[in-house]
């Protein structure tokens, strides 16, 4: 038998007459369930790879890929210290900091935020927050004046140009004794970097102001280094960590997130092993198909076996079976996946206007935009698991058919 006919006979079974309708109905099933699998799975993997990158660009975009706490102990040149880190071939740039937590007030309103004092030259060598200035400009950020994120200036009620109180929980003494210091500061710009907690509990002053605020006898208390390559990670890490030797200690953003990174790791290896299920249903679900094609079939079987059909020849009709049910659902499936995750932005945007309602609260996942990205990787990884299940699923159907002896089938015929 040659190629052409045993696709013809297999094409044939998948095809039902009207008494065989369930057959067909229970194929169909077979089809879509691969279908919505091997998408659901490829969705939800692209969407926790956009979640991890998306994460990442803002986490570094604000803080840089290294930060070095300085030892207060010890006399250092800060000024030395950064220069000698610039050299360093895979650094980008160095941006010196003096942080602290305080409370920003506004008339009756206020809240906790971390005050990043920075450079205006600093601030503006990041493109996370330069570029995402939404009203008002760096160019008047100098003096007594501060950026403030969206989310806060909504909470508080607050516009560019209006004038804030900043609280810090170091103390001055007074004739009535120990009170807070506190100042008073302009609003110049506002900024939305996407991230709920960087938009609500950050704000940037001018790096003069913030040692004059706090009354601190340090210029600095760190240091941000930002790479030009990712790639070359550890080994720009070894060589920083050499340089300052006991003058500080450098952190890398993936052990001040550690946790965080680990438990999205975590998470999605264990739901692409959850989603994976839905295929693998599926692929069970195939078995019973070709099963009951099979059982359909055992007279028109015992006919080809007569005429001298080989029991292999038998079972790659009933393989491809299985095969055409798994490449086209399989086929499909990633069809569909890529392009929900391409466009799951725009659908977001169109559900929530349809519904009225917010569909991603950036409260809880830190975005308002569901991130996506496709790893074709992963992708080509998925397609061959899937299609690999439902060609094996086709293994036991078919070595039953090629069983079938025409004797025992056409006896009463």
């Amino acid at each position: 038998m040659n190629f052409n006919l045993e696709t013809f006979i297999a094409l044939r079974y998948l095809k039902s007459k009207r008494d065989e309708r369930f057959i067909s109905i229970s194929s169909f099933f077979s089809f879509t369930g691969i279908t919505i699998g091997v998408a659901t799975l490829i969705i939800v993997m692209s969407v926790m790879n956009g979640f991890r990158i998306e994460l990442l660009d803002k986490i570094i975009g604000v803080n840089g890929h290294a930060v070095i706490y300085i030892n207060s102990k010890k006399s250092i040149d800060i000024n030395k210290l950064a220069d000698d880190i610039q050299e360093i071939t895979n650094v980008e740039y160095v941006a010196k900091e003096f942080e602290f937590n305080a409370m920003v007030a506004n008339k009756n309103l206020s809240a906790g935020v971390l005050v990043k004092g920075v450079d205006k030259a600093d601030l503006l060598e990041r493109n996370s927050i330069s570029d995402n200035i939404i009203s008002g400009s760096l160019d008047n950020f100098n003096n007594k004046s501060l950026i403030i994120g969206t989310r806060l200036a909504s909470y508080l009620n607050i516009n560019v140009n209006d004038k804030i109180t900043l609280l810090t929980s170091n103390k001055t003494e007074t004739p009535f004794g120990s009170v807070p210091i506190t100042d008073e500061y302009k609003v110049v710009s506002i900024f939305e970097v996407g991230m709920y907690d960087y938009d609500r509990g950050v704000l940037f002053l001018p790096r003069s102001e913030a040692i004059n605020l706090v009354r601190s006898e340090r210029d600095v208390t760190q240091l941000e280094i930002f790479f030009i390559e990712n790639n070359n990670f550890q080994k720009t890490m070894k060589l920083i960590e050499n340089l300052i030797g006991e003058k500080g200690k450098i952190f890398s953003w993936k052990s001040l997130h550690k946790e965080l990174f680990s438990a999205l790791e975590i998470e999605k290896k264990v739901m692409f092993l959850i989603l994976f299920l839905i295929i693998f249903v599926a692929a069970f679900n195939l078995i019973s198909s070709i099963i009951m094609i099979v059982k359909d079939k055992e007279r028109g079987i015992g006919i080809l076996r007569s005429l001298g059909v080989k029991r292999s020849e038998i079972q790659r009709i009933f393989i491809f079976i299985g095969s055409v049910v798994g490449l086209f659902g399989t086929t499909i499936g990633t069809i569909l996946g890529i392009f929900i995750s391409f466009n799951i932005g725009k659908i977001q945007i169109f559900l929530e206007g349809l519904l009225g309602s917010k569909l991603f609260s950036a409260e809880v996942y830190f975005f308002n935009i569901i991130p996506s990205k496709i790893d074709y990787t992963e992708v080509f990884m998925i397609f061959f698991i899937s299609l690999l299940l439902s060609i094996l699923s086709t293994i036991y159907p078919s070595w039953k058919a090629s069983k079938i002896e025409p004797a025992n089938v056409l006896r009463y015929e």
